[in-house]
């Protein structure tokens, strides 16, 4: 990519939020299954069996319930985002660095954008709070590894 621009950032925080709700879609379907399967496991002879069936199909509920809660929060936190230009680092930034491009928003990880990497990082994680933290943030060091910011965004 040439050139990140605002019009790059808009993209790539209109892709994350796909991504989300994509999550979000997939989560709801996995949860619909479980409640099919749940509602079909019908009582047989083999009574613990049944139990231990139904106790593992409301364990994996919860667990996908909490999945659902966490990508709920993460769609409300990117929705409430203002995507506009910064001059420092903040929540919303798109951070240009030699090394790779961050943007603190939510944690998603490694997102591929039109074949680019974007580290798409939750401001509380550790790497994000060094850059918001920075005295002077045109470059920080985490990890004994040095980020010299060529942009902010």
């Amino acid at each position: 990519m040439s050139t990140i621009d605002l019009n790059f950032k808009l993209q790539i925080h209109a892709y994350c939020l796909q991504l989300v709700r994509t999550k979000l879609i997939s989560i709801q379907n996995q949860l619909d299954a479980k409640k099919a399967d749940l509602g079909s496991a019908t009582k047989s002879s083999a009574g613990d069996k049944h139990e231990t069936a139904r106790a593992m199909i409301h364990l994996e509920q919860e667990k996908l319930g909490m999945q659902f809660q966490e990508a709920e929060k993460q769609l409300r936190i990117l929705s409430q985002i203002k995507v506009q230009l910064h001059d420092k680092p903040q929540n919303g930034t798109l951070l240009v660095t030699e090394k790779a491009l961050f943007y603190i928003s939510i944690g998603l990880g490694i997102v591929k954008y039109k074949g680019v990497s974007i580290y798409v990082i939750s401001p509380i994680s550790p790497l994000a709070q060094a850059f918001l933290n920075a005295q002077d943030f045109r470059s920080i060091k985490f990890n004994g590894t040095v980020y010299l910011v060529k942009s902010i965004v």
